[in-house]
């Protein structure tokens, strides 16, 4: 299958719903010297079949770390020596094949560089393919702080449904990505997620491919304010004290729950909060605040950055994107409150 995506100018083909070396024709690469960007993990996962598929075209590799914001300084430096060693008189096509720090750091490196070429992605992942079809490419100076940016889609994305399936442990990951859609833009693709997929059982053995048109389009409409939800949030734990305790992606859908918790504190809404949150644990999601980390230095972190989030998204109801509005420090400690209450009931 087969879609179109556009942002302002630009323009992507993404194919999905097959295997790679069935919907990658010789004839697209086609005396291209192919330089692949990936993390260590899927290096040694699909070496051999990515050189397969681009025989007998020569490729070279360069590997990073399995990080999510692997697009740092250092790594741009890295890649920028690696790079330096080929002409600037052969045609390249650099893909990024791996997660969304590989894509950031592919996109922002094949816009920048003098080595002609164009940008292909093939995500690993369900998350990674939301990054891909987001125009902005950053290099980060801290996870969340950009230095660098510059605005690059996609030529084309290859999404291989054998190759995201495989990522058992990033199922949740995926759902997330779905689940903030929902909230942000589509309550009734929230209801959809919630009916599809009532036990841990359902996520793991459930393709997630019947809902990439529904990624895509609630993108093509609402990318920045999908991104954008829960970021102050999450961005503090970065900030905080033995924030470390949790994973890149628990920071984010905690995040993504305490902004929630916020839009409800503000709003008139009949959503049926203790549900979800209900759900959200029955399917394994980590709804725990750590015990480890201070409240009140995490809440004074994210008062810090309101400098940086001035505004935040407000929904006029679950799945309906409204104003923006800043947030008090009252707010703030009434949502904490709440939040903690409710995961202490549930």
């Amino acid at each position: 299958m087969q879609l179109t995506y556009q942002k302002t100018k630009k323009q992507s083909t993404i194919v999905y719903g097959e295997i790679l070396s069935a919907s990658i024709k010789p004839e697209m690469f086609q005396n291209k010297h192919i330089i692949v960007v990936t993390n260590q993990r899927y290096y040694d996962r699909f070496f051999e079949k990515i050189q397969h598929i681009f025989s007998p075209q020569p490729i070279d590799w360069y590997v990073c770390s399995n990080l999510i914001y692997g697009n740092n300084v250092r790594e741009l430096m890295d890649i920028l020596d690696f790079l330096g060693r080929f002409p600037p008189n052969k045609e390249y096509l650099f893909i990024a094949f791996g997660n969304e720090g590989v894509i950031q750091l592919t996109g922002f490196v094949q816009k920048t560089t003098i080595l002609p070429g164009d940008f292909w992605v093939l995500p690993t992942t369900l998350r990674a393919f939301a990054v891909a079809i987001v125009e902005d490419r950053f290099i980060c100076k801290q996870p969340m702080e950009m230095l660098l940016i510059e605005k690059n889609l996609p030529e084309k994305i290859f999404l291989d449904q054998t190759i995201v399936a495989g990522q058992k442990d990033g199922k949740l990951v995926d759902l997330q990505t779905f689940i903030r859609i929902g909230l942000v833009h589509d309550y009734a693709f929230l209801q959809t997620l919630f009916k599809n997929f009532p036990n841990k059982k359902q996520v793991q053995g459930t393709s997630f491919m019947a809902f990439v048109e529904q990624l895509t389009t609630s993108y093509q409409l609402a990318s920045k304010e999908i991104e954008d939800f829960g970021k102050i949030f999450e961005e503090a734990f970065y900030l905080t004290t033995n924030g470390h305790f949790l994973s890149e992606n628990m920071k984010r859908f905690l995040g993504v729950m305490l902004h929630l918790f916020w839009n409800l504190e503000i709003i008139d809404s009949s959503f049926r909060i203790k549900n979800f949150m209900i759900w959200l644990k029955h399917l394994g999601f980590p709804i725990l605040f750590p015990e480890q980390i201070s409240v009140a230095e995490y809440l004074q972190n994210v008062l810090h950055l309101q400098k940086k989030y001035p505004q935040l998204v407000v929904l006029a109801e679950i799945g309906t994107i409204g104003r923006e509005q800043s947030m008090t420090e009252k707010q703030l400690i009434k949502v904490m409150e709440q939040y903690q209450k409710m995961i202490a009931e549930i």
